[in-house]
């Protein structure tokens, strides 16, 4: 990292800095031998970088910081370089956490540094927010680069937001998040291990593995965020998505756990009928649902319900989607019915 002391450095001064160390880099990747590792890649940068200084505003004021820092290096305590590379021909790379928690705070505006190894070895720089096309899932959310990236197809740019909007937000996990729902097709789901995700450990498990009390939190939250699940013929589209994103847990008889068993004999107003087993199990956990549906976030029953608003009573509107769902269905028995008495059996 670099860092300066230095108020209103010229940007103009600095990209021609980035522009000699970009050509000094070039030259070293082309004659020297062996080609540097990323570690030694980003000191050859800040050297560099420092070499060509000299005689500058920026002459002994550019340092690297520490190990998983934000950038790499510093300059004049305002500007940043970043230092990517790979070994590869070609232009792309992963980069940093979206949530960037270990920023220099006072440095304000950030350029990549990039290292292409493979094939011809060569060196571009960018401003950072240019070259951020989307973003992926590796333990955290994190930016791609991609140095060829044409101006106006940032990640930022398809958001309708600014890279410092963004990072200043606050909000940066949720602004993302609401940014790819917005973009998934019919049974997808994100797959995102942040700090709101219940999922408990990176491991895929099957769903029989899981504990009893995880099943019966999936399944009702599977008849609360799904209504299609009441459906003559059920749709488990976006229910195994939910469970892989949520549990970490696969299953290849996901619609057994919930319709095996056959028909049930059970009261609804009073009367003994026999319903369906996702019918039954509506009965039987009708406390829980209720309870569940109370204390889930509004925005996630809007993005599951697709709903623009949620009712003062949530039950009701919940009611109202799983009998709509039903309508062509599950014979005479509305679920709302099922649900009730199993409700009032419990009270």
């Amino acid at each position: 990292m670099i860092y300066a002391e230095k108020e209103n450095p010229s940007e103009e001064v600095f990209l021609e800095l980035l522009e000699n160390s970009k050509n000094g880099l070039v030259e070293k990747l082309q004659n020297d031998e062996p080609l540097p590792n990323s570690t030694q890649f980003e000191v050859l940068v800040c050297e560099v970088m420092q070499g060509r200084a000299v005689g500058t505003e920026f002459e002994g004021t550019i340092r690297q910081t520490g190990v998983a820092a934000f950038p790499d290096i510093v300059a004049n305590g305002y500007f940043g370089v970043e230092v990517k590379m790979t070994i590869k021909d070609h232009w792309r790379s992963t980069g940093n956490s979206v949530l960037e928690s270990l920023r220099e705070e006072a440095v304000e505006k950030i350029y990549i540094m990039f290292g292409k190894l493979g094939g011809t070895p060569d060196v571009k720089y960018r401003l950072y927010q240019e070259c951020l096309p989307s973003v992926s899932v590796t333990h955290s959310p994190r930016y791609q680069i991609d140095m060829n990236l044409a101006l106006g197809n940032s990640i930022f740019d398809k958001m309708g937001t600014s890279y410092d909007e963004l990072r200043t937000s606050g909000d940066t996990i949720q602004i993302i998040k609401s940014y790819y729902r917005g973009q998934l097709k019919e049974g997808e789901g994100l797959w995102w291990i942040d700090e709101e995700s219940e999922a408990p450990s990176p491991v895929i498990k099957q769903f029989r593995t899981l504990e009893t009390g995880d099943k019966e939190r999936f399944k009702i939250d599977c008849m609360i965020f799904f209504p299609e699940l009441f459906r003559n013929r059920a749709n488990y589209d976006r229910a195994a998505a939910y469970l892989i994103t949520e549990f970490g847990a696969v299953s290849a008889s996901l619609r057994d756990e919930f319709s095996a068993g056959g028909r049930q004999e059970v009261m609804v107003a009073r009367e003994k009928r026999s319903v369906s087993q996702v019918l039954s199990q509506l009965r039987g956990y009708a406390p829980q649902i209720t309870a569940r549906i109370q204390e889930l976030d509004e925005g996630l029953l809007k993005f599951y319900w697709k709903v623009s608003s949620i009712e003062e009573d949530r039950i009701q509107q919940w009611k109202g989607l799983i009998d709509k769902a039903a309508a062509v269905g599950l014979g005479d028995d509305l679920p709302s019915e099922v649900f009730e008495s199993g409700h009032e059996e419990a009270n």
